[in-house]
Protein backbone atom coordinates (compact mmCIF):
# COMPACT_ATOMS: atom_id res chain seq x y z
CA UNK A 1 0.00 0.00 0.00
CA UNK A 2 2.59 2.26 1.24
CA UNK A 3 4.87 1.39 -2.15
CA UNK A 4 1.53 2.68 -4.31
CA UNK A 5 1.56 6.02 -2.81
CA UNK A 6 5.16 6.49 -3.30
CA UNK A 7 4.37 5.61 -6.95
CA UNK A 8 1.11 7.97 -7.09
CA UNK A 9 3.63 11.15 -5.20
CA UNK A 10 6.31 10.23 -7.89
CA UNK A 11 3.85 10.74 -11.40
CA UNK A 12 2.30 13.05 -9.62
CA UNK A 13 5.68 14.92 -9.61
CA UNK A 14 6.68 13.78 -12.74
CA UNK A 15 3.67 15.20 -14.43
CA UNK A 16 4.00 18.33 -12.00
CA UNK A 17 7.28 19.09 -13.27
CA UNK A 18 6.44 18.53 -16.90
CA UNK A 19 3.38 21.34 -16.55
CA UNK A 20 6.09 23.34 -15.26
CA UNK A 21 8.31 23.24 -17.93
CA UNK A 22 5.12 23.50 -20.59
CA UNK A 23 4.22 26.72 -18.39
CA UNK A 24 7.48 28.24 -19.16
CA UNK A 25 8.34 27.39 -22.30
CA UNK A 26 5.34 29.35 -23.37
CA UNK A 27 5.69 32.47 -21.16
CA UNK A 28 9.36 32.54 -22.66
CA UNK A 29 8.05 32.37 -26.20
CA UNK A 30 5.47 34.86 -25.47
CA UNK A 31 8.27 37.52 -24.49
CA UNK A 32 10.10 37.14 -27.30
CA UNK A 33 7.32 37.54 -29.61
CA UNK A 34 5.78 40.03 -28.17
CA UNK A 35 6.56 43.59 -29.38
CA UNK A 36 8.09 46.00 -27.16
CA UNK A 37 5.80 49.08 -26.02
CA UNK A 38 8.30 52.67 -26.39
CA UNK A 39 7.11 55.24 -24.38
CA UNK A 40 8.29 59.04 -26.08
CA UNK A 41 8.92 61.55 -23.69
CA UNK A 42 8.63 64.92 -25.33
CA UNK A 43 10.69 67.78 -24.50
CA UNK A 44 9.24 70.38 -22.13
CA UNK A 45 8.43 72.67 -25.54
CA UNK A 46 6.50 69.85 -26.88
CA UNK A 47 2.61 69.30 -26.05
CA UNK A 48 1.12 65.70 -24.83
CA UNK A 49 -0.66 63.92 -26.92
CA UNK A 50 -4.35 63.87 -26.77
CA UNK A 51 -5.76 60.79 -23.97
CA UNK A 52 -8.08 59.49 -27.36
CA UNK A 53 -4.63 59.65 -29.59
CA UNK A 54 -2.46 57.46 -26.98
CA UNK A 55 -5.84 55.44 -26.59
CA UNK A 56 -5.91 54.68 -30.36
CA UNK A 57 -8.91 55.75 -30.53
CA UNK A 58 -10.32 56.88 -34.18
CA UNK A 59 -10.24 60.58 -34.46
CA UNK A 60 -13.95 62.11 -34.15
CA UNK A 61 -15.57 64.70 -36.64
CA UNK A 62 -13.54 68.26 -35.69
CA UNK A 63 -10.57 66.37 -33.87
CA UNK A 64 -7.03 66.42 -35.04
CA UNK A 65 -4.39 64.72 -33.31
CA UNK A 66 -2.30 67.78 -31.35
CA UNK A 67 1.07 67.12 -33.42
CA UNK A 68 -0.92 68.46 -36.76
CA UNK A 69 -1.04 71.44 -38.50
CA UNK A 70 -5.17 73.29 -38.39
CA UNK A 71 -6.09 71.55 -41.34
CA UNK A 72 -6.96 73.65 -44.48
CA UNK A 73 -10.45 75.52 -44.83
CA UNK A 74 -12.69 74.78 -47.55
CA UNK A 75 -15.39 78.24 -48.54
CA UNK A 76 -18.03 77.37 -50.42
CA UNK A 77 -18.72 80.42 -52.16
CA UNK A 78 -22.16 82.44 -53.29
CA UNK A 79 -22.48 82.63 -56.81
CA UNK A 80 -25.62 83.95 -58.72
CA UNK A 81 -25.19 80.76 -61.10
CA UNK A 82 -23.07 77.93 -60.37
CA UNK A 83 -21.55 75.93 -63.15
CA UNK A 84 -23.04 72.89 -64.74
CA UNK A 85 -21.16 69.41 -64.29
CA UNK A 86 -20.41 68.76 -67.93
CA UNK A 87 -17.26 71.20 -68.33
CA UNK A 88 -15.25 70.61 -65.39
CA UNK A 89 -12.58 72.88 -67.36
CA UNK A 90 -15.06 75.90 -67.18
CA UNK A 91 -13.05 79.45 -67.12
CA UNK A 92 -15.25 80.02 -64.19
CA UNK A 93 -13.65 77.71 -62.63
CA UNK A 94 -10.64 80.29 -62.96
CA UNK A 95 -12.57 82.88 -60.69
CA UNK A 96 -12.95 80.78 -57.71
CA UNK A 97 -10.55 80.09 -54.52
CA UNK A 98 -8.43 77.21 -54.40
CA UNK A 99 -8.01 75.14 -51.14
CA UNK A 100 -4.85 72.69 -51.22
CA UNK A 101 -5.91 70.19 -49.04
CA UNK A 102 -2.46 67.86 -48.11
CA UNK A 103 -3.22 64.02 -48.35
CA UNK A 104 -1.40 61.10 -46.43
CA UNK A 105 -1.80 57.38 -47.51
CA UNK A 106 -4.36 55.35 -45.34
CA UNK A 107 -3.05 53.41 -42.52
CA UNK A 108 -5.61 53.32 -39.96
CA UNK A 109 -7.06 50.08 -41.09
CA UNK A 110 -6.42 47.00 -43.54
CA UNK A 111 -5.68 46.75 -46.29
CA UNK A 112 -3.45 49.88 -45.55
CA UNK A 113 -1.59 52.28 -48.38
CA UNK A 114 2.21 51.79 -47.82
CA UNK A 115 3.08 54.89 -49.41
CA UNK A 116 1.21 57.82 -50.84
CA UNK A 117 1.62 58.74 -54.48
CA UNK A 118 -0.56 61.95 -54.33
CA UNK A 119 0.08 64.46 -52.14
CA UNK A 120 -2.54 67.26 -52.52
CA UNK A 121 -5.92 67.57 -53.91
CA UNK A 122 -6.91 71.18 -54.86
CA UNK A 123 -10.50 71.86 -53.94
CA UNK A 124 -13.22 74.24 -54.86
CA UNK A 125 -16.60 74.87 -54.16
CA UNK A 126 -19.92 76.99 -55.19
CA UNK A 127 -23.58 77.26 -54.33
CA UNK A 128 -26.00 79.23 -55.91
CA UNK A 129 -29.05 78.75 -53.54
CA UNK A 130 -29.90 75.53 -55.81
CA UNK A 131 -26.80 73.25 -56.32
CA UNK A 132 -23.73 73.14 -54.68
CA UNK A 133 -20.78 72.28 -57.03
CA UNK A 134 -17.63 71.31 -55.97
CA UNK A 135 -14.49 71.24 -58.50
CA UNK A 136 -11.44 68.35 -57.33
CA UNK A 137 -8.29 68.65 -58.72
CA UNK A 138 -4.80 66.69 -58.45
CA UNK A 139 -1.76 65.59 -60.23
CA UNK A 140 -2.27 62.39 -62.06
CA UNK A 141 0.76 62.10 -65.01
CA UNK A 142 -0.93 58.61 -66.13
CA UNK A 143 -4.42 58.04 -66.65
CA UNK A 144 -6.08 54.72 -65.12
CA UNK A 145 -9.32 54.30 -66.32
CA UNK A 146 -9.82 50.51 -66.73
CA UNK A 147 -10.37 47.84 -64.54
CA UNK A 148 -8.43 44.19 -65.35
CA UNK A 149 -6.39 41.67 -63.27
CA UNK A 150 -3.86 44.12 -62.09
CA UNK A 151 -5.39 47.62 -63.31
CA UNK A 152 -7.40 49.85 -61.02
CA UNK A 153 -9.08 53.19 -61.68
CA UNK A 154 -8.12 56.25 -60.79
CA UNK A 155 -10.78 57.76 -58.48
CA UNK A 156 -11.91 60.68 -55.89
CA UNK A 157 -14.77 60.90 -53.27
CA UNK A 158 -16.16 63.57 -51.05
CA UNK A 159 -17.45 62.32 -47.66
CA UNK A 160 -19.68 64.17 -44.92
CA UNK A 161 -20.79 63.31 -41.69
CA UNK A 162 -24.43 62.60 -40.42
CA UNK A 163 -24.19 62.98 -36.95
CA UNK A 164 -21.72 64.87 -34.52
CA UNK A 165 -18.87 62.86 -33.54
CA UNK A 166 -18.87 60.78 -36.59
CA UNK A 167 -15.03 59.63 -37.35
CA UNK A 168 -13.30 61.00 -40.65
CA UNK A 169 -12.56 56.88 -41.05
CA UNK A 170 -15.53 56.23 -42.92
CA UNK A 171 -18.05 57.01 -40.00
CA UNK A 172 -18.87 54.61 -37.02
CA UNK A 173 -21.10 52.45 -35.08
CA UNK A 174 -24.82 54.68 -35.47
CA UNK A 175 -22.83 57.59 -36.68
CA UNK A 176 -22.88 57.18 -40.20
CA UNK A 177 -20.85 59.45 -43.21
CA UNK A 178 -22.54 59.45 -46.68
CA UNK A 179 -19.65 59.27 -49.62
CA UNK A 180 -19.93 60.55 -53.23
CA UNK A 181 -17.23 58.43 -55.77
CA UNK A 182 -16.29 59.50 -59.13
CA UNK A 183 -14.50 56.66 -60.61
CA UNK A 184 -12.50 57.32 -64.11
CA UNK A 185 -13.67 54.11 -65.23
CA UNK A 186 -17.25 54.94 -64.83
CA UNK A 187 -16.50 58.32 -66.41
CA UNK A 188 -14.95 56.07 -69.27
CA UNK A 189 -18.46 53.76 -69.74
CA UNK A 190 -20.71 57.43 -69.76
CA UNK A 191 -18.14 58.56 -72.19
CA UNK A 192 -17.87 55.83 -74.48
CA UNK A 193 -19.70 53.18 -73.59
CA UNK A 194 -19.82 50.49 -71.52
CA UNK A 195 -16.03 49.03 -71.23
CA UNK A 196 -17.00 45.16 -71.68
CA UNK A 197 -14.97 42.39 -72.73
CA UNK A 198 -15.30 43.16 -76.35
CA UNK A 199 -13.87 46.82 -76.03
CA UNK A 200 -11.28 46.42 -73.35
CA UNK A 201 -9.98 42.88 -75.06
CA UNK A 202 -10.25 43.58 -79.11
CA UNK A 203 -8.32 41.09 -80.38
CA UNK A 204 -10.17 38.07 -78.31
CA UNK A 205 -12.91 36.19 -79.31
CA UNK A 206 -15.82 34.10 -77.18
CA UNK A 207 -17.42 31.30 -79.06
CA UNK A 208 -20.80 31.36 -77.52
CA UNK A 209 -23.44 33.62 -75.26
CA UNK A 210 -26.63 32.25 -74.99
CA UNK A 211 -29.22 33.94 -76.61
CA UNK A 212 -27.03 36.90 -78.04
CA UNK A 213 -28.03 38.80 -80.78
CA UNK A 214 -25.94 39.98 -83.42
CA UNK A 215 -22.80 39.07 -84.95
CA UNK A 216 -19.50 38.73 -83.45
CA UNK A 217 -17.92 40.47 -81.42
CA UNK A 218 -21.07 40.37 -78.83
CA UNK A 219 -21.04 43.77 -76.65
CA UNK A 220 -23.46 44.49 -73.73
CA UNK A 221 -25.27 47.37 -75.51
CA UNK A 222 -26.49 45.55 -78.59
CA UNK A 223 -26.30 41.98 -78.18
CA UNK A 224 -27.97 41.35 -74.83
CA UNK A 225 -31.89 42.97 -75.67
CA UNK A 226 -33.41 39.29 -74.71
CA UNK A 227 -34.37 38.88 -71.49
CA UNK A 228 -33.48 35.64 -71.83
CA UNK A 229 -29.75 36.25 -72.62
CA UNK A 230 -29.42 38.47 -69.43
CA UNK A 231 -30.02 35.78 -66.89
CA UNK A 232 -26.80 34.54 -67.79
CA UNK A 233 -25.32 37.63 -66.66
CA UNK A 234 -25.11 37.26 -62.76
CA UNK A 235 -23.64 40.84 -61.89
CA UNK A 236 -26.31 42.71 -64.09
CA UNK A 237 -28.83 40.50 -62.43
CA UNK A 238 -28.09 40.87 -59.37
CA UNK A 239 -28.38 44.18 -59.72
CA UNK A 240 -24.31 44.87 -59.25
CA UNK A 241 -23.58 48.77 -59.71
CA UNK A 242 -20.44 47.62 -61.36
CA UNK A 243 -22.59 45.76 -64.32
CA UNK A 244 -24.82 48.75 -65.16
CA UNK A 245 -24.04 48.37 -68.88
CA UNK A 246 -26.40 52.19 -69.68
CA UNK A 247 -24.25 53.96 -67.14
CA UNK A 248 -25.09 57.40 -67.42
CA UNK A 249 -23.00 58.69 -64.54
CA UNK A 250 -19.98 58.47 -63.17
CA UNK A 251 -21.16 59.63 -59.48
CA UNK A 252 -21.48 56.68 -56.75
CA UNK A 253 -23.43 57.37 -53.79
CA UNK A 254 -22.72 55.59 -51.06
CA UNK A 255 -23.61 55.18 -46.63
CA UNK A 256 -20.95 53.82 -44.48
CA UNK A 257 -20.33 53.32 -40.38
CA UNK A 258 -17.28 52.30 -40.23
CA UNK A 259 -14.65 50.63 -42.15
CA UNK A 260 -15.64 47.51 -44.34
CA UNK A 261 -19.55 49.01 -44.10
CA UNK A 262 -19.56 51.52 -47.71
CA UNK A 263 -23.44 50.37 -48.94
CA UNK A 264 -24.42 51.39 -52.38
CA UNK A 265 -27.54 54.08 -52.68
CA UNK A 266 -29.17 52.82 -55.51
CA UNK A 267 -30.10 56.69 -56.78
CA UNK A 268 -28.46 59.86 -56.18
CA UNK A 269 -29.35 63.15 -57.14
CA UNK A 270 -25.70 64.16 -57.59
CA UNK A 271 -23.95 64.19 -60.64
CA UNK A 272 -20.64 65.15 -61.80
CA UNK A 273 -17.34 64.48 -64.60
CA UNK A 274 -14.01 64.02 -64.78
CA UNK A 275 -11.40 65.41 -67.42
CA UNK A 276 -7.77 64.32 -67.17
CA UNK A 277 -5.56 66.88 -68.97
CA UNK A 278 -1.67 67.80 -69.22
CA UNK A 279 -1.03 65.64 -65.96
CA UNK A 280 -4.20 66.70 -64.08
CA UNK A 281 -7.83 65.26 -63.24
CA UNK A 282 -10.45 67.43 -62.71
CA UNK A 283 -13.45 66.36 -61.28
CA UNK A 284 -16.31 68.52 -60.48
CA UNK A 285 -19.59 66.91 -58.78
CA UNK A 286 -22.73 68.62 -57.60
CA UNK A 287 -25.16 68.57 -54.98
CA UNK A 288 -28.75 69.98 -55.06
CA UNK A 289 -30.01 72.12 -52.57
CA UNK A 290 -33.23 69.77 -50.66
CA UNK A 291 -34.38 70.43 -47.43
CA UNK A 292 -34.86 66.55 -47.34
CA UNK A 293 -31.95 65.77 -47.95
CA UNK A 294 -29.94 64.65 -44.77
CA UNK A 295 -26.80 65.97 -46.17
CA UNK A 296 -28.53 69.46 -47.22
CA UNK A 297 -30.06 69.44 -43.85
CA UNK A 298 -26.73 69.31 -41.76
CA UNK A 299 -25.36 71.95 -44.42
CA UNK A 300 -29.18 74.05 -43.06
CA UNK A 301 -28.48 73.58 -39.61
CA UNK A 302 -24.85 75.23 -39.06
CA UNK A 303 -23.68 76.46 -42.55
CA UNK A 304 -20.34 77.86 -41.14
CA UNK A 305 -19.47 75.07 -39.31
CA UNK A 306 -19.16 71.76 -41.85
CA UNK A 307 -16.97 69.02 -42.15
CA UNK A 308 -15.53 67.32 -45.28
CA UNK A 309 -13.37 65.18 -46.05
CA UNK A 310 -11.27 63.47 -49.28
CA UNK A 311 -10.08 60.18 -51.03
CA UNK A 312 -7.67 59.88 -53.71
CA UNK A 313 -7.15 56.51 -55.38
CA UNK A 314 -3.98 56.46 -57.88
CA UNK A 315 -4.58 53.51 -60.39
CA UNK A 316 -1.33 53.24 -61.29
CA UNK A 317 -0.05 52.80 -58.59
CA UNK A 318 -2.56 49.75 -57.31
CA UNK A 319 -4.50 51.63 -55.11
CA UNK A 320 -7.61 50.37 -54.66
CA UNK A 321 -10.19 50.03 -51.64
CA UNK A 322 -8.56 50.99 -48.46
CA UNK A 323 -5.32 51.53 -50.59
CA UNK A 324 -5.99 55.20 -50.95
CA UNK A 325 -4.67 58.67 -50.10
CA UNK A 326 -6.94 60.61 -47.34
CA UNK A 327 -8.01 63.21 -45.48
CA UNK A 328 -9.08 63.98 -41.88
CA UNK A 329 -12.26 65.86 -41.36
CA UNK A 330 -11.51 69.35 -42.79
CA UNK A 331 -13.53 72.57 -41.97
CA UNK A 332 -16.05 73.73 -44.84
CA UNK A 333 -17.44 77.16 -44.59
CA UNK A 334 -20.88 77.88 -46.69
CA UNK A 335 -21.23 81.46 -47.58
CA UNK A 336 -24.91 82.66 -46.68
Amino acid sequence: MERNQENNRMLLGIIGGALLILLTMIASVFIVTRRPVVVVVPAASESLPAASALAGASPAAGTMPTSEAPPTEVKVSKVDRAPTTDDPLDPFWDKIAVAEVPLQPQQVAQPALEAGTVPVLRVQSVHDGVRYVWRLSWDQPTVADQSDVGEFSDAVAVQFPLTDGAPYTMGGPQMPVRMLHWKATWQKDVDLGFQDWAKTHPNSDADLYWFASGEKPFTMDKSFDDPASKQWLIAASAGNPMADFTRKNPVEELTAHGFGSATHIDATPSHGRGVWQEGKWYVVIDRPIDSADPVIERFNANPSQQLVAFAVWDGQADNRGGRKNITNWTPMRIDP
